[in-house]
C-alpha cells in the first residue's frame, strides 16, 4: 500500500475539493444560466414574428397605474431586448364580466396573421352569461393593435365548464384550426376547424389529447401545435400552474386525424430551471426561418410569472429539445 508524505496528502486533498468545486459550479451553471427575457409579470406569453420584429403578448397585467388587457412587447430578436408598447385590447366586448374591482381578467392571449387580411386576437375571459370562461376574439391592421373585438364570444360552453388557452394553426395544405383546453374533471385539449377568417367554425371538434397522468392532475392546457417534418407536434402544459409541478410536455402524431401519443416523463419542468424558477409553462413555440423557439413564463417572485425563451432543437428521430445554455440560444433547424 502507497505511503504518501503530509505534504503528498494536502495536495491531493486540495486537488480534490478544487475538482469538486468546480464540477458543482458546471453543473449548476448549466442549469441556471437562463435568465427572463422579460423580466416583469408577463403570463402565458404568445408569440407572433411580424416582418423582421417579433410581438410577445401575455395575460392581463398592471402597467403604471393601471391594467393592460393584453399586454404587447416587441423585439428585433428574441434574445435581445424587449420594450412594452401598448395594450393590444383596449376595449373589451359588452359579454365580458368585470371583477369586483373592475378588472376583465383577460387571458391566454393569441395573436396571428389572419388568412382573410389582418390579424386576429383570440383571448379569454368570463362571461356574464353564462358564468363561464369563454374564447372570444377581435381583429386589427397592425400586430399591436388596437383589436377591435366581437359582439359574442367564439367558444362557450353550457354548464360549469370553461374554455381556455387558444391558439391558431395553420397546416401545411392552408387549412385553419383553433384549439382550446376545455373539459369537466379531467381537461381534454380539442381541435376545431375554422374558416379563413378564423371567426367562422366549421364542423365537429375533436379532442387530441385528455389528461390522463397522475403527474397531469387532471390538468392538459397551453397548447402550442407545430408541424416537425412529417409530424404533428403538441407542446402542453400539465398539473396547476401556481401547483409547484407544473411542466411541459409534448406529444406526437402523423396526422392531426390520428391518435396523439404523449412523450414519457416531462420536457421542461422545475428541475430543468436548477430549481431556481418554480412552474414553468404557458409556452409557445415558433418555427422561425432558420430556428425554432420556445417562450414560457416562470416564478420569478410573489405574484409574478415572467417571460423566458429557449432555443428549440430536434433529434435525429424528430424529438424537441430544450436548450437552457443561455438567455435564447436558439439552434438551427435541420431538415425541415
Amino acid at each position: 500500500m502507497p505511503r504518501f508524505t503530509y505534504t503528498e496528502w494536502l495536495r491531493l486533498l486540495t486537488a480534490s475539493v478544487i475538482v469538486a468545486l468546480v464540477a458543482a459550479l458546471v453543473a449548476a451553471t448549466a442549469v441556471t444560466t437562463i435568465r427572463p427575457a422579460i423580466p416583469r409579470d408577463f403570463p402565458d406569453p404568445s408569440i407572433l414574428k411580424d416582418g423582421d420584429s417579433y410581438y410577445a403578448y401575455s395575460t392581463e397585467s398592471g402597467y403604471g397605474n393601471s391594467f393592460w388587457h393584453v399586454p404587447v412587447q416587441r423585439a428585433d430578436h428574441p434574445a435581445e431586448e424587449w420594450s412594452a408598447v401598448a395594450d393590444a385590447l383596449p376595449d373589451v366586448p359588452g359579454w365580458v364580466a368585470r371583477d369586483a374591482h373592475g378588472r376583465a381578467n383577460v387571458t391566454a392571449p393569441d395573436v396571428s396573421r389572419r388568412g382573410a387580411g389582418g390579424y386576429l386576437l383570440y383571448f379569454v375571459a368570463r362571461a356574464v352569461a353564462p358564468n363561464v370562461l369563454c374564447v372570444g376574439a377581435a381583429l386589427a391592421d397592425a400586430p399591436t393593435g388596437p383589436f377591435r373585438p366581437l359582439a359574442n364570444p367564439l367558444i362557450c360552453q353550457q354548464g360549469r365548464v370553461d374554455s381556455i388557452d387558444p391558439q391558431a394553426f395553420t397546416d401545411t395544405d392552408g387549412t385553419h384550426y383553433l384549439l382550446y383546453t376545455s373539459g369537466e374533471r379531467d381537461a381534454s385539449i380539442w381541435l376545431q376547424r375554422v374558416a379563413e377568417d378564423g371567426t367562422t367554425l366549421i364542423g365537429e371538434r375533436r379532442a387530441l389529447i385528455q389528461a390522463d397522468r397522475p403527474e397531469e392532475a387532471h390538468i392538459v392546457e397551453a397548447p402550442s401545435l407545430v408541424k416537425h417534418g412529417s409530424e404533428y407536434v403538441l407542446f402542453y402544459s400539465g398539473n396547476a400552474f401556481n401547483s409547484g409541478h407544473y411542466f411541459v410536455n409534448y406529444a406526437t402524431a402523423p396526422a392531426l386525424s390520428g391518435s396523439f401519443f404523449k412523450h414519457p416523463g416531462e420536457l421542461l419542468n422545475r428541475d430543468s430551471l436548477g430549481d431556481v424558477y418554480a412552474n414553468p409553462g404557458g409556452q409557445s413555440v415558433l418555427h422561425d426561418d432558420v430556428a425554432d423557439y420556445i417562450f414560457f413564463h416562470a416564478s420569478t417572485g410573489p405574484g409574478q410569472r415572467a417571460m423566458f425563451v429557449a432555443g428549440l432543437s430536434w433529434t435525429s428521430a424528430g424529438e424537441p429539445l430544450v436548450q437552457l445554455s443561455g438567455a435564447a440560444g436558439a439552434a438551427s433547424r435541420p431538415g425541415v
